[in-house]
């Protein structure tokens, strides 16, 4: 009997993955009621819950003992109890190992229910939910691509934190803001952490224009900075669009203003204790700090605070030649990006999967879903994910304690890390305060947990062995990636979570967790946060305890 090739062999996939039945997990049956998992994804909890355990079925992970005894894979079973064409496939075709990767293609069907498409590789017989990067098909074409993906970027939320790391380093941060909204955002942000601005348009436009002498915005500019160091504050010099004037041939090296404002003041290395300031610092500037500690000794308090920024409305595009850099002090910078994206992705629950794949890839950014009804979160339940129960967890407080909760919180985030799972924060309609109350560097690093960016990656290698997780992530294997324009030609971009680093590891794991004792977390992790709050409370109220800046918001509406 012929081997089915080709076009039989691609239905007989196609009908094996939209068909097939498992036994349903009672428990997991019992996580969500008839009602809502019907609405949400259409059919039942058991067809669900067996589309889960295809892959498995598929890789031969899960066989009886008599099918293991007859080494027969359960892709051969099934096609033997179905249709006639389809037996002829196990005359030859046992699922062959990952590295045949490359002599086959991916081809895609709905699932039972029609409410997305799964996809299967016609030579590994490798099953996913979502869109693969070389698939080849009549899709929308993936995601908007972003041709900077790979550049220094940040949020809004976490910009004190980027200006901090980057003065840590000896740098200051260029902040381009991409347009004159992100300029007005960022520089409200700025405001809102206490910085205090330099404007530098008399010394780039002019007294005619500005009516300013550029002598007395020299000692401006002098007087700005000793109030910010006093107070340790953040200086931003403010180059909006009109770009940066020449530190160094107009300002700092001209012999009228080198004892008013001289080079060493832009430099972060000089500023850090109090050494040459009382070159600068005036009479009036010298006087007693609060507690009656001498100007020096309490300037040597303050001046730990310091920074300098720079904020331009340029992007990653046109920076480079509108702020004109050589004219920056030289060495003494580092550019960064503001990402923007829009507020909220109207979706329905079809397309989640790939919704939640481009926020963490294509942007760097935490996907935090927005659905009123029970829909979503069931769906996600079903898939590859560590869930961590907000809600539950906020009144267990009052019997378990904060480090109790912490401590499960932990468990739920090593659970994630190691198996390369979605870490879901379920929140249902509570707004804790996560930056605060439950973040500890031990348990959860919430900072570095919600600190995701995107990573140019050159290639993928031939995938491992995988295991489909519903996300894309692959135990041991590739990540997905998105074609950039202006990349490498192979080029992609894939998202990087802060905590999944060897420092964060290092601090969470506990020698239980460890394999070998190595801290190891895979390939596939990712973070994804689900609200029943609508889009204005949500943003009202999760902000408050959650970096809101670094979430892409997906809205579903059915």
């Amino acid at each position: 009997m012929a081997v089915l090739e080709g076009d039989e062999l691609e239905k007989a996939l196609l009908a094996f993955v939209k068909s097939q039945r498992s036994v349903a997990d009672p428990a997991a049956v019992a996580a969500a009621t008839d009602a809502s998992f019907a609405k949400g994804i259409g059919g039942t909890k058991a067809d669900h819950i067996a589309e889960k355990l295809m892959s498995e079925a598929l890789r031969d992970t899960n066989l009886s003992q008599g099918a293991k005894a007859s080494g027969e894979s359960a892709f051969e079973a099934w096609i033997k109890g179905t249709s006639m064409a389809a037996t002829k496939v196990a005359n030859g075709k046992a699922a062959p190992p990952p590295g045949e990767y490359a002599k086959g293609k991916w081809i895609r069907t709905l699932n039972q229910q029609e409410t997305c498409y799964l996809y299967v590789h016609t030579a590994t017989y490798q099953v996913q939910g979502t869109r693969p990067e070389d698939y080849v098909g009549d899709d929308d074409g993936g995601p908007a691509v972003d041709p900077f993906a790979s550049f220094p970027t940040t949020n809004l939320d976490g910009l004190k934190d980027t200006i901090s790391d980057l003065w840590k380093g000896f740098k200051s941060a260029l902040i381009l803001c991409d347009g004159d909204s992100g300029y007005a955002e960022a520089r409200a942000q700025l405001e809102k952490d206490g910085a205090i601005f330099l404007d530098v348009k008399p010394f780039v436009q002019g007294v005619i224009k500005t009516k300013i002498k550029f002598a007395d915005h020299v000692e401006t500019a002098r007087q700005t900075a000793v109030k910010a160091m006093k107070a340790g504050k953040t200086m931003v010099i403010d180059l909006s669009d009109v770009g940066t004037p020449d530190w160094k041939e107009k300002i700092c090296g001209v012999e009228a203003y080198k004892k008013v404002f001289p080079s060493w003041m832009l430099s972060p290395e000089n500023n850090r204790e109090c050494d040459k300031h009382g070159q600068i610092f005036k009479k009036e500037d010298k006087k007693d700090g609060p507690n009656g500690e001498d100007w020096d000794e309490h300037l040597n308090k303050t001046i730990v605070d310091y920074r300098i920024v720079y904020l331009s409305s340029c992007g990653p595009g046109n920076y480079e030649k509108d702020i004109t850099l050589p004219f920056l002090p030289l060495g003494k910078w580092s550019a960064v990006r503001i990402k923007n994206v829009s507020n909220v992705r109207e979706i329905s629950i079809k397309a989640l999967v790939t919704a939640i794949d481009e926020a963490v890839h294509a942007h760097g950014k935490v996907p935090l879903v927005l659905d009123e009804t029970e829909n979503t979160d069931t769906f996600l339940a079903f898939q590859h994910t560590s869930v961590i129960e907000m809600k539950g967890l906020i009144l267990k407080k009052a019997t378990i304690g904060i480090d109790g909760v912490r401590e499960e919180m932990r468990k739920k985030l090593v659970e994630a890390l190691k198996n390369g799972n979605t870490l879901l924060l379920r929140l249902t309609n509570s707004a804790p305060d996560l930056l605060g109350d439950y973040a500890t560097d031990d348990c959860f690093p919430a900072k570095a947990v919600f600190g995701c960016r995107t990573e140019e990656i050159e290639e993928e290698e031939d995938p491992t062995e995988q295991q489909a997780t519903g996300f894309g992530g692959m135990l041991g294997g590739a990540t997905p990636g998105y074609n950039q324009q202006g990349a490498a030609p192979g080029a992609k971009t894939k998202g990087v979570f802060e905590v999944a680093g060897k420092e964060w590891l290092e601090k969470i794991y506990r020698d239980a967790d460890k394999e070998a004792g190595a801290c190891v977390a895979r390939a596939g992790f990712k973070v994804v946060v689900t609200s029943s709050y609508p889009y204005e409370e949500a943003k009202a109220k999760l902000s408050q305890g959650m970096p809101f800046g670094a979430f892409q918001v997906i809205k579903v509406t059915e």
